[in-house]
Order: structure tokens, then sequence, then C-alpha cells
């Protein structure tokens, strides 16, 4: 039996759901993943305003692989191996803008157009034989919703089709007129699969994060599977009440609603404007319109204040302003999405160390189409996650997945035993993976 055999004899997730260890602890899985699934996904790179203008670049890291994203004079995309053709240096470091319009080698000099052709040698006679029409070797590049995706798979399938039904379900929330608030990304000490596994859920809440229960429903969460991605919340015909967790057995005198919806808002962060929450002030100082509750105001209310902003809201119910549609994108993209706003993770394996990873969250919020991109975020990276104050919520998860790693590599424990349905985002995503790494094609579910 070959050695690729036996891993996917012990690693892949089980008829009944059970998923092994192996593919969260093991190097050869990593190194299995490298070389079957991240070449051949769509993966988000950058923001568009984070290649702006002609000449901005970013680069893109997953695992030993570099990729740089520019933007041409021509206003297109492209999208390169980050490698000289001549000696193999890296051309381009974070993100910035190419000086003169060009991709000059730091090395040697060999200089490139944005698009890619090699333009210049120096001393270009004392080469023998170089080819005429040489560029740099190209990576596949597309955008939707204001995300810049790449594809290391020269035969991948169109974005939109790897997407689908992502775009028609979140093309209410205009993505693409979102912009930047802050990037920020650390190193997590597990799996960068428990890490999407932490946020693919909101069953851990009542064990990990027990202090948000009085102002959280978080029993009458859905969850929702559809080719290769997912999504969690409260889906169409599941509506949001004012009540705590019905796992505290409160009655309807034991607690009030105005203090839930405050809570809610100011759980969610940077999602809702300082005029949103103070709109819940108002009403609970007020009370709502007669016939109305006081999440049924609240939710008016929201909405017009979006539309005073300029945001269309015709394609969203009064139900969403207060909720958020927790959105996983195939194979490394989650976080809740709101009205006018958004909060994503994406989750990278740290090189080929299955037991590190690196979280990136964008902060996105809307803005009006005609301000301009001229605030340029510049992303921040903290190696140790303790060196900033992410929130009591989140410092919770980063513990806790320390913890989750070093509990996977105890020889107590062989393998996840999911809940079928607030963790079936989770197996879902095992078995997509499953699907590139036994095909090795690059064509998981579509």
């Amino acid at each position: 039996m070959s050695d690729l055999q036996s891993l996917l004899d012990t690693a892949l997730v089980r008829p009944d759901g059970f998923v092994p260890k192996e593919r969260y602890t093991t190097r050869a899985f990593t190194e299995l993943e490298h070389t079957r699934l991240w070449p051949r996904v769509w993966q988000i790179a950058c923001r568009e305003e984070q290649v702006a203008a002609p000449g901005d670049y970013f680069e893109y890291t997953i695992g030993a692989e570099t990729v740089v994203i520019v933007r041409a004079a021509t206003g297109a995309l492209h999208a390169f191996y980050n490698t000289c053709l001549h000696r193999g240096r890296r051309l381009a470091d974070g993100c910035g803008s190419f000086a003169g319009g060009e991709i000059k080698c730091p090395y040697h000099g060999w200089c490139y157009a944005l698009d890619g052709r090699l333009v210049d040698v120096p001393d270009r006679e004392e080469f023998v034989g170089l080819p005429e029409g040489l560029a740099l070797a190209g990576v596949g590049v597309d955008t939707w919703g204001g995300f810049v995706f790449v594809n290391l798979d020269a035969d991948a399938e169109p974005l939109l089709d790897y997407l689908d039904p992502l775009p028609t379900l979140l093309g209410p929330y205009h993505l693409e007129q979102m912009r930047l608030r802050a990037s920020l990304s650390t190193i997590i000490d597990a799996n960068w699969k428990a890490v999407v596994d932490a946020f693919n859920e909101g069953y851990h809440v009542q064990g990990l994060h027990r202090q948000i229960l009085p102002w959280t429903d978080d029993v009458s969460i859905e969850y929702e599977q559809f080719g290769r991605h997912a999504h969690y919340g409260r889906l169409p015909g599941a509506r949001r009440q004012l009540r705590p967790s019905p796992r505290l057995h409160l009655g309807p005198d034991d607690f009030d609603e105005g203090a839930i919806l405050a809570n809610l808002v100011a759980g969610l962060g940077g999602a809702f404007l300082a005029e949103e929450r103070a709109a819940i002030e108002e009403l609970r100082a007020t009370g709502p319109p007669e016939g109305s509750t006081l999440l049924e105001a609240y939710q008016a209310r929201r909405m017009k204040l979006l539309e005073a902003r300029g945001f269309d809201v015709s394609g969203l119910s009064p139900e969403l302003m207060t909720s958020a549609d927790d959105v996983f994108c195939f194979p490394n993209v989650v976080g809740p999405i709101y009205p006018g706003s958004a909060i994503l993770f994406r989750v990278r394996p740290l090189g080929e160390d299955p037991d590190r990873s690196i979280k990136d969250t964008w902060v996105l919020e809307w803005r009006a189409p005609d301000a301009g991109d001229d605030r340029r975020v510049t992303p921040k990276f903290f190696e140790n996650w303790r060196d900033r104050n992410w929130g009591e919520i989140t410092e919770q998860d980063y513990e806790n997945l320390g913890n989750v790693q070093q509990g996977m590599r105890s020889a107590g424990w062989t393998g996840a035993r999911l809940n079928p349905r607030q963790e079936g985002n989770i197996l879902h995503m095992h078995r997509v993976i499953d699907e590139y790494l036994v095909s090795g094609n690059g064509r998981g579910r579509g």
C-alpha cells in the first residue's frame, strides 16, 4: 500500500461523520493539502481598494507559495508567481506601489511591465539564447464583491461557478460597495481547520461564551450547506425574538427586552454605528410606536438610517437589520455579514506547520460610491495575538484554540464526533476538502 493511500485511509472523514485527528495534527496531511487543495481553489487574496491605482500591488502568501497581484495602467488586474525569471528573487513584499509603473527586481534589475512582460534586462547582449517574449508566470485572478481572488490552477473553473450560490445569497448586502476599515492578522497556535471550525458554528457559545447567553438566543440558529459553501444564522422563516438563551430557563418577567437589544448591538462591535446604537436608547426611553414591538421599531429605524446614508436596502428585509448571515466561503473564509458592514476571517496554514495558522480579520463598512478610495488601510500584523486587545469574546476563542490543538495531540483523543445539526457546516467543509484530496484533479464539489 502506498504512503498516500495509507494516509487517505487513516485521515479522511469516515462515512459515519467521524473526523480523524490525523488531519489536524500530521505534517503529511498538511503537505497533501498543499499539493491537492490549495493549488486548486479560488482564494481571497485582498480587496480591490488595496490595488486601486495603476502600479499598486499586494502580496498573497499561501504555504510556501507567494503571489503578487498588481493593477496595470489599463485598470486590469494581473496576478503572478512572486519570483523573478532570472535568479528567483521575490519581486514584491507586503503591499505598496511599483515605482515608475514597472516591476523591477531588486537583485539584478530585470524589469517587467505591469502586465508581466519582460521589458528590460541589463547587459542583455551578453546573454546567450535568452528567448524573446518572456513574461512572469501568471496566476488566475478574478473579482467578486470587491474581493480579489486568485487560483493557481491553470484549468480552474470560472470564479462565479465556484462561488455559486453565494453571489445570489449575498448580492443584497452589496459587498462591492464596502471598504476596509481595518485589516488585522495574527498567528493562532492551532491547525487552520480547527480555527475555521471554531467560527463556523454557534454550538460553542453555551460552553465558551456563557456571559452572552442573557442576550443571545443561541438555540434557534439554523444551518445550511450548499455546494462547497455554507452559512448559519436566522435563515428565512426563522424570526429573531428579543429573548435570552432558552438554556437559562428564564421566564418573560425575568429579562428586559430593551437591555437585550442594547447588549446585542453592543456585542456586534463595529457592525453598528453610533447613531444606530443611540436609536436603541431613544426607543427604550419613549417606547415603540403603538402596534409595534421594540424590536420591530428598531429594525425599521435602522433601515431608515441606512437608507439616509444612501445604502440600497431594497433587497433586505427589516428582519435582517438585527441579524447577521454567518457565511462560510470554502475553503477558508468565514464570518458575519450585516446590512452595511461585515467582519470576515480568513485562515491559512502557517507554512507546513500543522499546529499553527495565520488568521486575518477584515472589518468592512459601507461607503457611498462617490466617497472615493482616498483612505488606504494599512494591514497590521501581530505575531503574538496577546500583544493586542481583541475584546473578551475573541480572546476567549484564541486562548481556547491553543488548548484545542494541544488536546488534539493527546493519545486520549482520536478524532471529532460532531453534532450533525449545529456542527453540520464543519462536517460539510471537511467532506469537501476530502473530495479535493481524493480526486487530486482540482474538481471538488460543484
